[in-house]
Protein backbone atom coordinates (compact mmCIF):
# COMPACT_ATOMS: atom_id res chain seq x y z
CA UNK A 1 0.00 0.00 0.00
CA UNK A 2 2.82 2.49 0.65
CA UNK A 3 3.77 2.07 -2.96
CA UNK A 4 0.45 2.98 -4.37
CA UNK A 5 -0.02 5.80 -2.02
CA UNK A 6 3.45 7.18 -3.42
CA UNK A 7 1.50 6.93 -6.98
CA UNK A 8 -1.22 8.87 -5.23
CA UNK A 9 -1.23 11.66 -8.12
CA UNK A 10 -1.52 9.95 -10.57
CA UNK A 11 -4.52 7.65 -9.75
CA UNK A 12 -6.08 11.01 -9.33
CA UNK A 13 -5.09 11.90 -12.42
CA UNK A 14 -6.23 9.02 -14.16
CA UNK A 15 -9.60 9.13 -12.19
CA UNK A 16 -10.27 12.61 -13.38
CA UNK A 17 -9.45 10.93 -17.11
CA UNK A 18 -11.64 7.97 -16.72
CA UNK A 19 -14.79 9.29 -14.47
CA UNK A 20 -15.02 12.73 -14.94
CA UNK A 21 -16.41 15.41 -18.06
CA UNK A 22 -19.00 18.21 -17.84
CA UNK A 23 -21.77 16.01 -17.11
CA UNK A 24 -20.22 13.83 -14.16
CA UNK A 25 -18.43 16.11 -11.70
CA UNK A 26 -16.96 14.25 -8.90
CA UNK A 27 -16.57 15.61 -5.38
CA UNK A 28 -13.69 15.12 -3.33
CA UNK A 29 -15.17 12.49 -1.36
CA UNK A 30 -16.16 10.77 -4.54
CA UNK A 31 -12.56 10.74 -5.45
CA UNK A 32 -11.37 9.64 -1.84
CA UNK A 33 -14.01 6.66 -2.59
CA UNK A 34 -12.42 5.89 -5.91
CA UNK A 35 -8.73 5.78 -4.59
CA UNK A 36 -10.18 3.42 -1.74
CA UNK A 37 -11.85 0.92 -4.23
CA UNK A 38 -7.78 1.06 -5.40
CA UNK A 39 -6.40 0.01 -2.18
CA UNK A 40 -5.48 3.87 -1.34
CA UNK A 41 -6.19 5.48 1.64
CA UNK A 42 -6.87 9.09 1.88
CA UNK A 43 -8.62 12.33 3.20
CA UNK A 44 -10.83 15.21 1.22
CA UNK A 45 -7.63 17.72 1.96
CA UNK A 46 -5.06 15.64 0.76
CA UNK A 47 -7.23 15.14 -2.83
CA UNK A 48 -8.06 18.88 -3.19
CA UNK A 49 -4.11 19.46 -2.83
CA UNK A 50 -3.35 16.59 -5.49
CA UNK A 51 -6.35 18.42 -8.00
CA UNK A 52 -4.50 21.78 -7.19
CA UNK A 53 -1.23 20.20 -8.02
CA UNK A 54 -2.08 18.95 -11.62
CA UNK A 55 -3.92 22.24 -12.52
CA UNK A 56 -0.47 23.86 -11.51
CA UNK A 57 1.40 21.34 -13.88
CA UNK A 58 -0.82 22.24 -16.57
CA UNK A 59 -3.87 20.34 -16.50
CA UNK A 60 -7.60 22.09 -17.37
CA UNK A 61 -9.88 21.14 -14.79
CA UNK A 62 -12.79 22.71 -13.24
CA UNK A 63 -12.84 23.37 -9.82
CA UNK A 64 -15.37 23.47 -7.33
CA UNK A 65 -14.95 27.28 -6.68
CA UNK A 66 -15.88 27.50 -10.51
CA UNK A 67 -18.74 25.49 -10.58
CA UNK A 68 -19.82 25.32 -6.79
CA UNK A 69 -20.27 21.06 -7.42
CA UNK A 70 -17.01 19.50 -7.89
CA UNK A 71 -14.03 18.72 -10.46
CA UNK A 72 -14.16 17.55 -13.49
CA UNK A 73 -11.02 17.28 -16.39
CA UNK A 74 -12.25 20.34 -18.43
CA UNK A 75 -9.82 19.46 -21.73
CA UNK A 76 -8.78 17.14 -23.22
CA UNK A 77 -6.37 15.88 -26.01
CA UNK A 78 -8.90 15.14 -28.24
CA UNK A 79 -12.40 16.87 -27.70
CA UNK A 80 -16.41 14.60 -28.27
CA UNK A 81 -16.56 15.80 -32.02
CA UNK A 82 -12.85 15.26 -32.93
CA UNK A 83 -13.14 11.55 -31.50
CA UNK A 84 -16.39 11.03 -32.95
CA UNK A 85 -14.82 11.91 -36.15
CA UNK A 86 -12.04 9.93 -35.83
CA UNK A 87 -14.46 7.06 -35.13
CA UNK A 88 -16.84 7.61 -37.96
CA UNK A 89 -13.84 7.27 -39.94
CA UNK A 90 -12.36 3.94 -38.83
CA UNK A 91 -15.90 2.12 -38.78
CA UNK A 92 -16.80 3.31 -42.35
CA UNK A 93 -12.95 2.55 -43.83
CA UNK A 94 -12.90 -0.55 -46.71
CA UNK A 95 -9.40 -1.19 -45.96
CA UNK A 96 -9.80 -2.00 -41.78
CA UNK A 97 -10.80 -5.48 -40.80
CA UNK A 98 -13.62 -5.52 -38.67
CA UNK A 99 -11.76 -7.04 -35.53
CA UNK A 100 -9.42 -4.21 -36.08
CA UNK A 101 -11.51 -1.68 -36.45
CA UNK A 102 -13.30 -2.45 -33.04
CA UNK A 103 -9.86 -2.46 -31.30
CA UNK A 104 -9.20 0.86 -32.97
CA UNK A 105 -12.65 2.27 -31.50
CA UNK A 106 -12.39 0.99 -27.93
CA UNK A 107 -8.76 2.64 -27.81
CA UNK A 108 -9.99 6.32 -28.89
CA UNK A 109 -13.14 5.51 -26.82
CA UNK A 110 -10.15 5.65 -23.32
CA UNK A 111 -8.87 8.92 -25.05
CA UNK A 112 -12.33 10.14 -23.26
CA UNK A 113 -14.43 9.70 -19.66
CA UNK A 114 -16.09 6.52 -19.79
CA UNK A 115 -19.31 8.18 -19.70
CA UNK A 116 -18.86 9.92 -22.82
CA UNK A 117 -16.58 6.66 -24.38
CA UNK A 118 -19.96 4.50 -23.57
CA UNK A 119 -22.47 7.45 -25.21
CA UNK A 120 -20.38 7.64 -28.68
CA UNK A 121 -20.10 3.70 -28.76
CA UNK A 122 -23.59 3.25 -28.56
CA UNK A 123 -23.89 5.43 -31.72
CA UNK A 124 -20.85 3.71 -33.97
CA UNK A 125 -22.14 1.07 -36.51
CA UNK A 126 -19.37 -1.05 -38.36
CA UNK A 127 -20.73 -2.42 -41.40
CA UNK A 128 -19.29 -5.90 -41.72
CA UNK A 129 -20.22 -6.25 -45.65
CA UNK A 130 -17.72 -3.16 -46.78
CA UNK A 131 -14.84 -3.86 -44.56
CA UNK A 132 -11.55 -5.88 -45.46
CA UNK A 133 -10.98 -9.32 -45.17
CA UNK A 134 -6.79 -9.06 -44.61
CA UNK A 135 -5.84 -9.47 -41.04
CA UNK A 136 -2.67 -8.06 -41.99
CA UNK A 137 -2.97 -4.73 -43.28
CA UNK A 138 -1.20 -3.38 -40.31
CA UNK A 139 1.70 -5.03 -40.88
CA UNK A 140 1.51 -4.24 -44.93
CA UNK A 141 1.42 -0.27 -43.68
CA UNK A 142 4.09 -0.45 -41.05
CA UNK A 143 6.25 -2.57 -43.99
CA UNK A 144 5.67 -0.13 -47.30
CA UNK A 145 6.05 3.07 -44.88
CA UNK A 146 9.49 1.93 -44.04
CA UNK A 147 10.11 0.63 -47.30
CA UNK A 148 9.58 4.68 -48.19
CA UNK A 149 11.21 6.19 -45.50
CA UNK A 150 14.61 3.79 -46.68
CA UNK A 151 14.21 4.69 -50.40
CA UNK A 152 13.95 0.83 -50.64
CA UNK A 153 12.08 -1.65 -53.49
CA UNK A 154 9.16 -4.24 -52.04
CA UNK A 155 8.01 -7.68 -53.25
CA UNK A 156 4.42 -8.90 -52.38
CA UNK A 157 1.53 -10.66 -54.07
CA UNK A 158 -1.46 -9.17 -54.91
CA UNK A 159 -4.97 -10.26 -54.75
CA UNK A 160 -8.40 -10.33 -56.31
CA UNK A 161 -11.60 -12.01 -55.95
CA UNK A 162 -13.36 -14.45 -58.35
CA UNK A 163 -16.72 -14.77 -59.50
CA UNK A 164 -16.91 -17.44 -56.30
CA UNK A 165 -16.31 -14.43 -54.73
CA UNK A 166 -13.11 -16.02 -53.31
CA UNK A 167 -10.04 -13.77 -52.68
CA UNK A 168 -7.27 -15.66 -55.13
CA UNK A 169 -3.72 -14.30 -56.32
CA UNK A 170 -3.32 -11.99 -59.10
CA UNK A 171 -0.74 -13.15 -62.36
CA UNK A 172 -1.03 -17.12 -60.74
CA UNK A 173 0.90 -15.85 -57.69
CA UNK A 174 3.36 -14.13 -59.43
CA UNK A 175 5.62 -11.51 -57.18
CA UNK A 176 5.25 -8.06 -57.65
CA UNK A 177 8.12 -5.66 -57.55
CA UNK A 178 7.40 -2.10 -56.69
CA UNK A 179 9.37 0.90 -55.91
CA UNK A 180 6.94 1.89 -53.79
CA UNK A 181 6.58 6.45 -52.93
CA UNK A 182 3.30 6.69 -51.09
CA UNK A 183 0.46 5.62 -49.07
CA UNK A 184 -2.97 7.50 -49.62
CA UNK A 185 -7.22 7.67 -49.25
CA UNK A 186 -9.15 7.95 -52.00
CA UNK A 187 -13.04 7.18 -51.73
CA UNK A 188 -12.50 4.77 -48.79
CA UNK A 189 -10.09 2.66 -49.75
CA UNK A 190 -6.41 2.69 -49.09
CA UNK A 191 -3.81 2.90 -51.62
CA UNK A 192 0.10 1.92 -52.30
CA UNK A 193 1.21 4.79 -55.12
CA UNK A 194 4.24 3.30 -57.01
CA UNK A 195 6.48 2.14 -59.65
CA UNK A 196 6.39 -1.25 -60.82
CA UNK A 197 9.77 -2.57 -61.75
CA UNK A 198 8.70 -3.78 -65.67
CA UNK A 199 7.52 0.02 -66.20
CA UNK A 200 7.70 3.48 -65.70
CA UNK A 201 4.41 4.94 -65.79
CA UNK A 202 3.17 5.40 -61.62
CA UNK A 203 0.75 2.16 -60.56
CA UNK A 204 -1.71 1.40 -57.84
CA UNK A 205 -2.52 -0.89 -55.47
CA UNK A 206 -4.91 -1.45 -52.61
CA UNK A 207 -3.06 -1.95 -49.60
CA UNK A 208 -5.82 -4.27 -48.14
CA UNK A 209 -5.38 -6.72 -51.23
CA UNK A 210 -0.96 -6.43 -50.91
CA UNK A 211 0.02 -10.01 -49.13
CA UNK A 212 3.32 -10.70 -47.96
CA UNK A 213 5.15 -7.54 -48.10
CA UNK A 214 9.03 -8.37 -48.14
CA UNK A 215 11.86 -4.92 -48.36
CA UNK A 216 14.24 -5.31 -50.60
CA UNK A 217 17.66 -4.16 -50.34
CA UNK A 218 17.53 -2.16 -53.62
CA UNK A 219 16.72 1.63 -54.21
CA UNK A 220 13.49 2.50 -55.40
CA UNK A 221 13.38 3.31 -59.41
CA UNK A 222 13.06 7.15 -60.27
CA UNK A 223 9.82 8.21 -61.65
CA UNK A 224 10.87 9.43 -64.80
CA UNK A 225 8.23 11.66 -65.79
CA UNK A 226 9.92 14.44 -62.94
CA UNK A 227 13.62 15.03 -63.01
CA UNK A 228 13.63 14.31 -59.48
CA UNK A 229 11.25 13.15 -56.39
CA UNK A 230 10.51 16.33 -54.36
CA UNK A 231 8.49 17.31 -57.77
CA UNK A 232 5.73 14.11 -57.44
CA UNK A 233 2.91 15.59 -55.54
CA UNK A 234 0.98 12.90 -54.15
CA UNK A 235 -2.08 14.52 -53.18
CA UNK A 236 -2.49 16.49 -56.63
CA UNK A 237 -1.61 12.87 -58.42
CA UNK A 238 -4.29 11.08 -56.41
CA UNK A 239 -7.10 13.71 -57.77
CA UNK A 240 -6.24 13.87 -61.21
CA UNK A 241 -6.34 9.67 -61.46
CA UNK A 242 -9.63 10.20 -60.35
CA UNK A 243 -10.73 6.46 -59.78
CA UNK A 244 -6.78 5.08 -59.04
CA UNK A 245 -6.80 4.49 -62.71
CA UNK A 246 -3.45 5.19 -64.93
CA UNK A 247 -3.63 7.25 -68.03
CA UNK A 248 -2.79 10.10 -70.55
CA UNK A 249 -2.40 13.25 -68.78
CA UNK A 250 -4.40 15.58 -70.95
CA UNK A 251 -6.03 19.21 -70.67
CA UNK A 252 -9.91 19.16 -70.80
CA UNK A 253 -12.47 21.68 -71.33
CA UNK A 254 -15.74 20.21 -69.89
CA UNK A 255 -19.63 21.85 -69.92
CA UNK A 256 -21.75 21.29 -66.73
CA UNK A 257 -25.08 21.87 -65.61
CA UNK A 258 -25.79 24.60 -62.65
CA UNK A 259 -26.47 21.74 -60.81
CA UNK A 260 -23.61 19.50 -60.55
CA UNK A 261 -21.37 22.29 -59.51
CA UNK A 262 -20.96 20.18 -55.70
CA UNK A 263 -19.86 17.03 -57.23
CA UNK A 264 -17.48 18.96 -59.65
CA UNK A 265 -15.80 20.60 -56.87
CA UNK A 266 -15.85 17.25 -54.70
CA UNK A 267 -13.57 15.94 -57.59
CA UNK A 268 -11.51 18.96 -58.90
CA UNK A 269 -11.56 20.70 -55.57
CA UNK A 270 -12.53 24.72 -54.86
CA UNK A 271 -9.05 26.14 -57.09
CA UNK A 272 -10.65 24.42 -60.80
CA UNK A 273 -10.72 27.03 -63.19
CA UNK A 274 -14.69 28.11 -64.17
CA UNK A 275 -16.39 30.11 -66.25
CA UNK A 276 -20.47 30.80 -66.51
CA UNK A 277 -21.95 29.77 -69.40
CA UNK A 278 -25.41 31.07 -69.84
CA UNK A 279 -27.85 30.87 -67.42
CA UNK A 280 -27.76 26.61 -66.88
CA UNK A 281 -23.97 25.55 -67.54
CA UNK A 282 -20.40 26.46 -66.47
CA UNK A 283 -17.46 25.31 -68.20
CA UNK A 284 -14.43 24.01 -66.21
CA UNK A 285 -10.63 23.87 -67.63
CA UNK A 286 -8.56 21.71 -65.90
CA UNK A 287 -5.29 19.05 -66.31
CA UNK A 288 -6.43 14.94 -65.44
CA UNK A 289 -5.15 11.60 -66.28
CA UNK A 290 -7.52 10.42 -69.22
CA UNK A 291 -8.48 6.83 -67.53
CA UNK A 292 -11.63 4.49 -67.74
CA UNK A 293 -12.28 5.74 -64.20
CA UNK A 294 -12.87 9.50 -65.31
CA UNK A 295 -14.95 8.45 -68.61
CA UNK A 296 -16.99 6.21 -66.04
CA UNK A 297 -17.87 9.46 -63.81
CA UNK A 298 -18.54 11.37 -66.43
CA UNK A 299 -20.85 9.45 -68.07
CA UNK A 300 -22.88 9.35 -64.62
CA UNK A 301 -23.97 12.41 -65.30
CA UNK A 302 -25.32 11.54 -68.91
CA UNK A 303 -26.34 14.61 -71.07
CA UNK A 304 -26.12 17.30 -67.98
CA UNK A 305 -21.76 17.04 -68.86
CA UNK A 306 -20.24 17.18 -71.94
CA UNK A 307 -16.56 16.80 -72.78
CA UNK A 308 -15.75 19.53 -74.92
CA UNK A 309 -12.09 19.04 -75.48
CA UNK A 310 -9.62 17.40 -76.38
CA UNK A 311 -11.48 16.05 -79.53
CA UNK A 312 -9.30 12.66 -79.05
CA UNK A 313 -11.18 12.25 -76.16
CA UNK A 314 -14.10 12.69 -76.83
CA UNK A 315 -13.84 10.34 -79.81
CA UNK A 316 -13.01 7.74 -77.13
CA UNK A 317 -16.34 8.85 -75.15
CA UNK A 318 -18.56 9.01 -78.04
CA UNK A 319 -17.39 5.30 -78.80
CA UNK A 320 -18.60 4.26 -75.30
CA UNK A 321 -21.75 5.77 -75.45
CA UNK A 322 -22.23 3.58 -79.01
CA UNK A 323 -20.94 0.64 -76.75
CA UNK A 324 -23.50 1.54 -74.25
CA UNK A 325 -26.09 2.21 -77.02
CA UNK A 326 -25.69 -1.54 -78.72
CA UNK A 327 -25.79 -3.35 -75.27
CA UNK A 328 -29.46 -1.83 -74.79
CA UNK A 329 -30.67 -2.15 -78.06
Amino acid sequence: MGEKTKLKLLYVLEILKEDSDEENILTASDIVDKLQAKGIISERRSVIRDIKTLEAFGYDISLYDENNKGYYLRSREFEEEELRILIDTVSASKSITVKKSRELIDKLKKLTSKHLGKKMLGQVYVDEKIKSQNERIYYNVNALTEAISRNRKVNFKYTTYNVNKKLEYRKKGKTYKVSPYGLGWHEDNYYLIGVHEKYDNISHYRVDRIEGVEILDEKRKVIKEYSNEAEFNMADYINKTFNMFTGDKKKVKIRFKNNLINPVIDKFGKDVFLTIDGDEYFIIHSEIIISQGFISWLLQFGSSAELIEPVEVREIIKEKVKELDNMYN
